[in-house]
């Protein structure tokens, strides 16, 4: 396992972004701890060199005098966060071994992992200041969508890249973009918060000056969805959207259908299956090799096992192996540290049957979809407590099957959490519409 490791760490990975990641940390330049060179190691070769990159931050922000309370807050531009991470699949084995899935794909977990590392690096390059340090804990709050467009093959180069495209007061949103063979695959909107490391409050970052019209218009659309999420916010556990006689009547429709599986399971449809009967489940103990800088569990190790067991609900469900479309709807609720219990439980929330549709200007034909939901909850056995710390959704298609199972819930909980989020979706769908482009919400080139 450690030759394992080194030889990981050695793959000649090529970063390329803006002046303030140039300098050598790879050359001892910079002298870190142990305990600090070895955070991310063992979770992928981009994540290691990321951490060291943001360890590079850190040692760089401390030189620099505290800020003061009354200290102005900075103007920053697109260009100041920009940063680019290439994959040099064509040329390095060792690389490609590390990413290549069983089928010889690129493993879309790992992406997803790295997706969250970068995207945190760039929210710590908008947060750092240029003439005083903020101390600020950076922590992801959430991730709007992950979609692709295409596949990236895993004999082409491949380029991570994002950008800081919004801010609020204390909120950083970063449109992300994958690229292999000089084509976007993947669009991406990760929201991340500033937290006062003393108070573990709100703390307010540099605010971003859009320059051109495209980024302008990024911006826009970025706080329009702000604003969106807000408004969820607000009416959460209030008479709303959930609330109206459509949705009621659509949740009976769901129960009724659900009816004979539940009454009568020897007559009711064979093509058809209670929501419960589709759960699948596993837990960890999480140790300090998931850990990220701030000594909490990585959110991208999180996203990455989520995705795995969605995966494999998927396909154990469908009986044909999955395609991943998008992600949908990530909420981060509550920090995972180190030693914690952690329980991921999975579901079908829903199906749709085959058809034709587009994604991302491509035309998908005859592939059922099946759409996961991951619950993550910390669990302590010693005072019998657990909560839930994470959601994520996913949405797959299903190759060589010509149908799936229609999946029904059997409770009105069940019910209303599926309609909440086919509510969700009808909502996404309206959008994409509205974008004549095709290139998924805040994608941003």
């Amino acid at each position: 396992m450690k030759a394992l490791s080194r030889a990981l760490t050695r793959s000649p990975l090529r970063r390329v972004s803006a002046p303030l990641c140039t300098s050598s940390v790879w050359a001892g330049k910079r002298s870190f701890s142990e305990d600090q060179k070895h955070k991310g190691r063992f979770h992928s070769p981009v994540v290691d060199m990321l951490w060291t990159m943001r360890q590079e931050l850190q040692y760089d922000a401390k030189n620099l005098p505290v800020a003061t309370l009354d200290a102005p807050i900075e103007d920053k531009t697109t260009g100041d966060s920009r940063t680019r991470v290439e994959y040099p699949f064509e040329t390095d084995t060792r690389l490609v071994e590390s990413y290549v899935n069983p089928w010889g794909q690129v493993r879309m977990g790992k992406v997803l992992e790295d997706l969250d590392a970068l995207a945190g690096n760039i929210a710590m390059k908008h947060t750092r200041g240029k003439e005083v340090h903020r101390p600020l804990v950076i922590v992801t709050a959430g991730v709007d969508r992950i979609k692709l467009s295409g596949r990236a093959p895993i004999d082409k180069d491949m380029v991570l890249e994002g950008q800081v495209t919004w801010t609020g007061r204390s909120s950083i949103e970063i449109g992300m973009s994958a690229y292999s063979n000089g084509n976007r695959w993947i669009c991406a909107n990760f929201t991340f918060v500033a937290r006062d490391p003393d108070t573990g409050k709100g703390a307010p970052v540099n605010q971003l000056i859009p320059k051109t019209e495209e980024e302008k218009m990024a911006f826009k659309k970025a706080a329009e969805r702000q604003n969106l999420k807000k408004q969820k916010r607000s009416t959460k556990g209030k008479s709303g959207a959930m609330d109206t006689p459509e949705v009621r009547n659509r949740m009976d429709k769901m129960l009724e259908k659900a009816a004979p599986l539940k009454r009568m399971p020897a007559l009711a449809d064979k093509n058809s299956i209670l929501m419960y009967k589709t759960i699948l489940s596993n837990a960890l103990t999480c140790q300090p090799v998931h850990q990220n800088i701030h000594g909490r569990v990585f959110g991208g190790f999180l996203m990455r096992r989520a995705f795995e067991l969605a995966f494999a609900t998927a396909h154990l469900f469908s009986g044909g192996r999955p395609m991943f479309l998008e992600v949908d709807d990530v909420s981060f609720k509550l920090p995972v540290s180190i030693g914690d219990l952690l329980q991921l439980e999975s579901v079908v929330l829903y199906t749709v049957q085959k058809g034709e549709k587009t994604e991302g200007g491509i035309t998908i034909k005859d592939l059922p979809e099946v759409h996961v939901e991951v619950r993550a909850y910390v669990s302590d056995p010693s005072t019998t407590s657990s909560h839930m710390s994470n959601t994520f959704n996913f949405t797959f298609a299903v190759q060589d099957k010509e149908s799936v199972l229609n999946v029904y819930p059997g409770t009105e909980g069940e019910a209303y959490r599926v309609l909440k989020m086919l509510l969700l979706d009808e909502e996404q769908e309206r959008h994409d519409a509205e974008d004549h482009e095709g290139n998924g919400a805040g994608c941003y080139d």
